[in-house]
């Protein structure tokens, strides 16, 4: 179970959204959750808004991040 805090969900989701539609790909969510994480909350407001640079970053640079292999296959 993830902590989230209000407004953070709705960051998050937009842009792990725009990440999946460029690429085509599932974003690996839980490979990146430390950089979500703050202020007592798994995502935080300001998590997410280091998520959305960082996938942003991703598309202009037209470079998706990593997914480690077996990723799909991990039960979290």
């Amino acid at each position: 179970m993830l902590f989230v805090e209000d407004g953070a969900a709705l960051i998050m989701n937009a842009a792990i959204q725009k990440y999946e539609d460029n690429f085509n790909v599932d974003f690996p969510l839980y490979e990146h959750l430390d950089i979500t994480r703050g202020d007592g909350y798994d995502v935080s407001i300001s998590g997410a808004k280091s998520l959305a640079t960082l996938i942003e970053t991703c598309i202009k640079n037209n470079d998706p991040v990593e997914i480690p292999e077996g990723y799909e296959d991990r039960m979290y």
